[in-house]
């Protein structure tokens, strides 16, 4: 990724893999001046890592509750 200014097709899919890995340098810093000049990735991006959250939470209870009756 050579160029500073990203589309907002590609702040998406970067904010996606950010979950998953950690970007390079440029990347990082191409997706964050983006967000900071793009009000609906950033959005996009709070709902992502909200969504997340939400899952790892979820995963969470439903492993203590398969745990809790020692099965």
């Amino acid at each position: 990724m050579s160029k500073l200014m990203l589309t907002c097709k590609e702040a998406s899919r970067l904010t996606s893999e950010e979950l998953d890995r950690k970007l390079n340098v440029g990347q990082w810093l191409a997706l964050r001046m983006h967000l900071k000049l793009c009000q609906g990735c950033t959005r996009v991006s709070r709902q992502l890592q909200f969504l997340r959250r939400a899952m790892s939470q979820m995963r969470d209870a439903a492993a203590g509750k398969d745990g809790a009756d020692g099965s």
